[in-house]
């Protein structure tokens, strides 16, 4: 198995990762969360949104040789690689994992640093908490909004002001 994952990663020309897959397990964290706001709720539905977009309309042209451009497709995989890098914090409460998708306990997919923040409950630390969340969540989002637009600026394509495209100008 680990032979052909390491296969998929030299001959795939997009890395293997699924964003869509990660906005998923983002929003299931947060939907039985007591601690969760709304506005952690609303950031990881347009998270989804977004990451279904870019998987759909992205991802499978890059894997078609045919239409993809292999400086866009090299920006893409650097996109992907920095998602998850996105849910990383520099100094992770005690017993609490750096990367923030994972949990100490696989029977509990909850957000860790929600359920073990570093003080005993206090709002401040809920706050600091969900705000460590929200951050990692709109970095993500950002991430994919610019994997989105490697694939509409395309340089071969005429402006989108209805100009016409002056070689040279």
């Amino acid at each position: 198995m680990t032979a052909e994952a390491i296969l998929r990663l030299v001959n795939d020309p997009v890395l293997p990762l699924c964003p869509l897959d990660i906005a998923l397990d983002i929003q299931n964290k947060l939907k039985d969360e007591p601690l969760s706001n709304p506005r952690l709720l609303a950031a990881a539905a347009s998270l989804r949104e977004s990451s279904a977009f870019l998987q759909s309309e992205t991802m499978r042209p890059a894997n078609d040789p045919k239409e993809r451009e292999p400086s866009h497709v090299r920006m893409l995989n650097d996109v992907l690689r920095d998602l998850e890098k996105s849910f990383t914090v520099p100094r992770s409460p005690p017993g609490v994992y750096r990367n923030l998708l994972y949990s100490l306990n696989d029977n509990d997919p909850q957000f860790s640093i929600l359920k073990y923040p570093q003080q005993p409950l206090t709002s401040g630390a809920v706050n600091r908490s969900q705000s460590l969340i929200m951050n990692a969540i709109n970095s993500a989002e950002k991430l994919i909004h610019c994997g989105l637009e490697l694939f509409e600026n395309n340089p071969d394509e005429p402006n989108r002001t209805n100009e016409p495209n002056l070689p040279g100008l």
